[in-house]
């Protein structure tokens, strides 16, 4: 999944100014999907939003599996 780049809106022009949204996901049935935000400059970890979601495999977006699966 790719990652999302937020400038903050008090500083135009400085990219690395803002947070990086990334949602990690595990192929395990017991570890749940989360969002986790970094601060841009440093890549430290402000913080982290769980979900109840488990088990999503790689590739889930580019998965194709034939019409009589």
């Amino acid at each position: 999944m790719q990652n999302k780049s937020v400038t903050d809106p008090s500083a135009p022009g400085e990219e690395d100014n803002g947070v990086i949204l990334s949602i990690c996901v595990s192929t395990k049935k017991d570890v749940p999907a989360f969002l986790l935000i970094l601060d841009a400059k440093t890549l430290t970890e402000l913080a982290r939003c769980t979900t109840t979601v488990t088990g999503l495999p790689y590739g889930f977006h580019h998965t194709f599996l034939p019409s009589d699966f």
